[in-house]
């Protein structure tokens, strides 16, 4: 079988292709009656990593410079002979009653891979999570899954309280050439879409592929 080998090369490649960092918010005002909370230190989403060919041992990256204060890291380009896939710019929003809201800013397809561009807000007060019980999800129009390639450091996709991530999530591919779309959906059927207090929130965008 050779979707191992894919899966592990796939994974060392959405760390290298996902080094963003959470930032934490502006001190915002509580709920009613309830005591004011304290920011969560800035802390990685994914973590960062350098994609290697298979031949060569993977070597450990040296820690990148520290971006200004509220800025995420650029994501590292494709290294040299890497196809870099064809880009699609979106700007579809969604946001939940948890105080979570989510926004996909950008769908790369790649001959091997495909790669959402995201941005979460996370006003609540407690962490959530996007692939709990590994319900992080990517099919195609039919019906064809895509497994997603979780970071090591974060497999569950967590998200800090009163903070804001950005992140790029790498699924297996590539896509075949009778799709017209894509549908992302978040943690499956543990989550919930309309539970204020659920720390799984269920998003779910369609996306076209051209």
């Amino acid at each position: 079988m050779k979707f191992r080998p894919i899966l592990i090369a796939l994974a060392v490649m959405a760390a290298a292709t996902a080094a963003r960092a959470q930032v934490p918010l502006d001190p915002l005002q509580p709920p009613p009656g309830r005591a004011p909370s304290s920011p969560t230190p800035s802390q990685p989403l994914v973590k960062p990593g350098v994609p290697s060919r298979p031949e060569r041992p993977v070597m450990a990256p040296a820690p990148p410079a520290p971006a200004a204060p509220g800025v995420s890291a650029a994501v590292p380009a494709a290294p040299g002979g890497q196809d870099a896939g064809r880009t699609v710019a979106l700007e579809q929003q969604q946001a939940h009653p948890s105080g979570v809201s989510m926004m996909l800013t950008g769908i790369t397809y790649r001959a091997d891979s495909v790669i959402v561009s995201a941005s979460i807000t996370n006003l609540s007060d407690r962490p959530v999570s996007l692939n709990r019980a590994g319900g992080l999800v990517l099919v195609d129009d039919r019906g064809r899954s895509h497994p997603f390639v979780p970071p090591a450091g974060n497999p569950e996709v967590q998200v800090a309280p009163r903070s804001r991530a950005a992140a790029n999530f790498v699924f297996a591919g590539p896509l075949t050439g009778d799709s017209r779309s894509v549908e992302l959906s978040t943690n499956g059927p543990s989550g919930s879409r309309s539970d204020r207090l659920t720390s799984a929130p269920s998003f779910m965008f369609r996306v076209p592929v051209s």
